[in-house]
């Protein structure tokens, strides 16, 4: 009886576009009987209740300010603490329909329950948490403009100011980015760094202007890379501010002077100005009176930018005709001639040496250039100097040693401020050493928007580091496509093809130009014998923030949606050749479940990397039907788990290219339960 009367009174405000006191009675009587409905936990009921409220409310029904502010009101007094800490709680942690209806009441409850959730948010210690309550706020919708403005106001730690800016970002919204520029002066560089996150997810056409005005601003560990931003864009027109800063490089922080330096040097192409000519030509007599190498990166990037500005500098009629020098970087042909010439000269004179029976000086010698060529980031030519050491001289430990922490040390150097803020939580759960290692032992990709990345099924044993770009999740069930969330620079995925032996179970796709570190299994093997530590280290890490099965579960995928059935029946198999025909090696192996969709087998494999050679493969499982009588069912391998390590025992996962019958389900039970 309550619903009825509380639908015919909301329906009446649905309809009534003139102030009279009886709305003020009306929304007294909706709210009391509101609190009513949710104390007694009729969610259902309320529901069509407060959908009304919330067109009024949010101006989808027209109406005027004061009804408008008498149902902001009785939103207000809806949206009772204790009713927001149950919705909160079934929100968080509960699943199923009555999940998505608190998540809907509480999306729609006002500005009371923005207030409440974003305490929450900053006030919670657990990532799935936070996670799932940045998702959530967002879809408040414009009331929640007015509470980020009132809270970045507000004197917050850095990663709650954090927080209120990746959900500003979230909301797609371009007028918001005013919001968030004055964070750019925070004193804390994970702040700023988020505020530029924003300004390239939002800005939109106006995203030259605001990275050109964060420039002066933010702290120079990102400078760089965001120099390097504008030097994508085109932005010429910041050229002044560029030179204010060559020209003022003694003041740029140490560690990331030369990598600044470098990306000005780059972004200054654009500016053929004769102050550039100056202070390009200052800079590269600073270094070389500083001693700086021929191979100093700095000084080559700003020869090459001369090259490029002088002949647009001078008159038509003076300018040389002559093809243009070009510089050699690292991966040039004429710089790996010229580091060979370099190393048969060196090895000439180490060869001297032995014969001479001068093994210190040959160690040293080896040292020397081992040291001077990490120095020049040549971490190639510096590892193998190394293992020369060892073959001249294997007891030269200590000049290993100092080697391989110079190598370290400009490794860390040469990886970039913004790489590291990014994954801040990566290096600080690594040694430094293990980071490194990693690092370098990735390579880097770009997709385009709109690209796939990896498919649902492949067999593709990667993990990617997401740097710029956003990645969209999804899965296919069926023949619907389900979108499962959104993956923002600083995450991980990949988790389960890469640690466990399985297929991709999500569909990723480029959402935007997107760069990403991909890191493959076989050249992460191959790290292991050096830093043992590392697969469990990293293994943790990447589990500890994938959720990936989690909303897997959540959309309802599984590789077997149907009932899984126990049972205890050693069968016999038979990998499928390439022409999908049994091969003629059998194998036995005990069914440990079945259902309609595939089986799982216990087999029993002596090395993991033989394990893997199982994913992907077609199978045939030849099911009993009784005494005599079998059946060949086709299949593919989709996951492989590892279940007793003593022992090792492995689950082998199928997956039927076709269901079986009911009938013939049955039928194959009975055989075990006879």
């Amino acid at each position: 009886m309550l619903e009825k009367v509380v639908l015919v009174m909301a329906h009446w405000l649905e309809v009534e576009t003139t102030y009279s006191p009886v709305c003020d009675t009306v929304c007294r009587q909706l709210q009391q009987s509101g609190l009513r409905m949710l104390d007694d936990g009729h969610w259902q009921q309320f529901d069509s209740l407060l959908e009304i409220l919330f067109q009024i409310q949010s101006g989808a029904l027209e109406k005027g300010n004061v009804i408008r502010g008498l149902v902001a009101r009785t939103q207000d007094a809806l949206a009772a603490p204790h009713i927001l800490e149950e919705l909160a709680l079934v929100c968080l942690h509960g699943h199923g329909g009555r999940q998505a209806l608190a998540e809907k009441i509480l999306t729609r409850f006002g500005r009371r329950s923005v207030i409440f959730l974003l305490e929450k948010l900053l006030g919670s210690q657990q990532k799935d948490e936070r996670l799932r309550l940045l998702k959530l706020i967002p879809e408040t919708g414009k009331v929640a403009m007015s509470v980020f403005e009132e809270y970045l106001a507000k004197d917050l730690p850095w990663y709650g100011l954090s927080n209120i800016v990746l959900l500003i970002s979230s909301m797609g919204d371009s007028s918001l980015v005013h919001l968030v520029l004055p964070l750019l002066k925070h004193d804390d560089i994970r702040v700023q760094q988020k505020v530029l996150d924003c300004i390239n997810d939002l800005a939109g056409v106006d995203k030259k202007r605001y990275l050109l005005s964060a420039l002066p601003l933010v702290g120079d560990e990102l400078k760089a890379n965001l120099v390097m931003q504008l030097g994508k864009l085109g932005c010429a027109e910041g050229a002044d501010v560029l030179l204010d800063i060559l020209a003022d490089r003694d003041t740029i922080a140490a560690p990331v002077r030369d990598d600044l330096l470098g990306q000005i040097c780059i972004a200054l192409r654009l500016a053929p100005q004769k102050r550039t000519i100056i202070l390009l030509r200052q800079l590269i007599a600073e270094r070389e009176k500083l001693g700086a190498s021929g191979h100093d990166a700095v000084t080559l990037i700003a020869r090459r930018t001369l090259q490029i500005l002088e002949p647009q500098l001078q008159p038509v009629g003076k300018r040389s005709e002559e093809k243009q020098v070009e510089v050699s970087f690292d991966s040039d042909l004429a710089t790996k001639q010229q580091a060979m010439q370099n190393s048969i000269g060196l090895e000439t004179h180490v060869q001297q040496l032995l014969e001479e029976e001068k093994i210190p000086e040959a160690t040293a010698l080896l040292a020397e250039h081992a040291v001077n060529a990490a120095k020049e980031k040549d971490f190639v030519t510096a590892s193998k100097l190394q293992d020369r050491i060892l073959a001249v001289n294997p007891n030269a430990l200590n000049e290993i040693i100092r080697v391989r922490k110079v190598i370290e040390e400009e490794k860390s150097v040469a990886i970039s401020s913004h790489h590291l803020s990014i994954w801040s939580e990566l290096y600080d759960f690594l040694d430094t050493e293990s980071f490194n290692a990693l690092y370098h032992c990735q390579r880097f990709q770009e997709y385009k928007e709109d690209e796939v990345i990896v498919e649902q099924g492949d067999i593709n044993s990667t993990l990617y580091f997401l740097n710029a770009g956003q990645i969209g999740l999804s899965c296919s069930q069926g023949k619907k496509e389900i979108f499962l969330k959104r993956i923002s620079p600083g995450e991980i995925v990949g988790v389960g093809p890469f640690f466990d032996i399985s297929v991709w179970t999500v569909t990723l796709t480029a959402m935007s130009a997107v760069e990403v570190q991909v890191l493959e299994r076989e050249a992460f093997l191959d790290l292991l014998p050096q830093y043992p530590g590392l697969e469990s280290s990293l293994d943790d890490f990447c589990r500890r923030s994938d959720n990936v099965p989690v909303l897997l579960r959540i959309a309802g995928e599984s590789r077997r949606e149907d009932v899984r059935h126990p049972v205890k029946l050693i069968i016999v198999n038979s990998l499928r050749d390439a022409h999908g025909q049994p091969s003629s090696q059998q194998f036995k192996g005990q069914m440990e479940d079945i259902s309609l969709g595939g089986l799982s087998l216990l087999l029993r494999i002596s090395k993991k990397k033989n394990a893997r050679l199982f994913l992907g493969r077609g199978i045939i499982s030849f099911l009993p039907m009784g005494e005599k009588e079998v059946q060949e069912r086709k299949g593919v391998i989709v996951g492989v788990t590892l279940v007793d390590y003593v022992e090792k025992d492995y689950l082998v996962h199928v997956q039927f290219d076709e269901p079986i019958g009911e009938a013939d389900l049955k039928t194959t039970l009975l055989q075990w339960r006879k």
